[in-house]
């Protein structure tokens, strides 16, 4: 005879704290297993995931009012969003590029000349830095002679462009790649955002209102990043614009306009208008063409004033709404952008607004003399 199983056995087993004990922390060590691999599965993706988020979140009202025009149609109304990111974001920067490659291969054009060589060996620059002799025994002049440093490097130049052009074209493929990416991580979260937003609220265990303290913080310093970047991009636009102007460079106002854009972008900033600037007018003036203080003000004018005013513009221009004191905001940032790189400009001063929060949360709900106060109503 065929003994049926002991259910009765088993389930008392299953009810026994030691086997619930086992099933938690089993289901807990899975979890973060899974966790930890999907992490590493999405991490290459994870600017673009990032990029997305972020632009969602500064657009998302656009998104709704695009939505009601749509008939409620989410998928439709994100397609119409994208299109539009996309020849905001595609065009200029299109057109931008452009300019300055027709102006870099002008440039290389003359300075690879003859005339403009000859004119290169003619500039004594070794003469001006003998003073420094006299400090310094060992320095030789010569070193810096504008022969030795400039001519080698425009004979090279083409060189250069046929040994990089393979990486210049995978960068620039690389570049198109992400910016699908983001448009892929935009449209998913313009139609699923607000059902990642309930469901994340589902499985919080905190409070309604500290969740809904959590999204207002996120929103805030996005917010605040987006408008901290445009004001300085404008602000350092403006500046390079102004010394370009008052040192008589060529074109100053179009050159300030391509400096503002050029600050949008991490780690270009407007250097690479007032540098190559600056060089034209050391130029220009060893060659007698151009007084020597138009080019000794725009380098200063680039150091100091223009490299300076982002540290200057960025945490007034944030300190409103991402609630922290100009000085750590400042740290956020830079540290943000050491450790994440672009997405860092959000990453730093989200991670210190949030960290606020938290002890703000745990002042309000946890702190030993609330929890003291509390008692002693009762």
């Amino acid at each position: 005879m065929i003994e049926e199983p002991n259910a009765p056995v088993d389930a008392d087993l299953e009810r026994k704290p030691q086997w619930r004990l086992a099933g938690v922390i089993s289901f807990g060590l899975l979890a973060l297993l899974l966790l930890y691999a999907a992490f590493r599965i999405i991490w290459p993706f994870m600017t673009a995931i990032l990029l997305g988020a972020i632009l969602v979140t500064l657009t998302f009202g656009m998104f709704r009012r695009v939505r009601i025009r749509t008939r409620g149609s989410s998928n439709k109304a994100a397609i119409v969003m994208l299109l539009g990111i996309t020849f905001i974001v595609v065009i200029p920067a299109l057109i931008l590029a452009m300019l300055l490659v027709q102006q870099a291969n002008v440039v290389v054009e003359k300075l690879q000349s003859g005339d403009a060589q000859a004119m290169i060996r003619r500039i004594d620059v070794a003469s001006y830095l003998e003073p420094i002799k006299r400090v310094a025994p060992q320095f030789d002049p010569k070193t810096l002679s504008p022969e030795r440093l400039l001519l080698p490097a425009l004979q090279q130049i083409p060189g250069w462009v046929a040994r990089h052009g393979g990486g210049l074209i995978g960068g620039l493929a690389g570049m198109v790649l992400g910016f699908a990416l983001v448009l892929l991580s935009m449209f998913f979260f313009y139609v699923e955002g607000e059902e990642i937003v309930r469901q994340l609220s589902l499985l919080s265990p905190l409070p309604k209102r500290y969740d809904q303290e959590f999204g207002e913080r996120f929103k805030d310093v996005i917010d605040a990043t987006f408008r901290g970047q445009v004001f300085t991009g404008i602000a350092q636009g403006l500046m390079t614009g102004i010394g370009m102007a008052i040192a008589q460079v060529p074109g100053a106002g179009f050159w300030g306009a391509v400096a503002a854009l050029l600050s949008l972008i991490p780690m270009v900033g407007a250097a690479a208008v007032w540098v190559p600037a600056s060089i034209y007018l050391v130029i220009s003036a060893s060659m007698g063409s151009r007084p020597w203080w138009q080019a000794i003000f725009m380098i200063l004018w680039g150091v100091i004033p223009v490299s300076l005013i982002d540290n200057v513009v960025r945490p007034w221009a944030m300190r409103g709404k991402a609630q922290l004191p100009a000085i750590p905001l400042l740290f956020a940032v830079l540290g943000g952008m050491q450790a994440f790189g672009f997405v860092g400009l959000v990453i730093g001063p989200l991670v210190f607004s949030l960290l606020m929060s938290i002890i703000d949360i745990y002042k309000r709900s946890f702190s030993p003399k609330r929890t003291e106060n509390v008692v002693q109503a009762v």
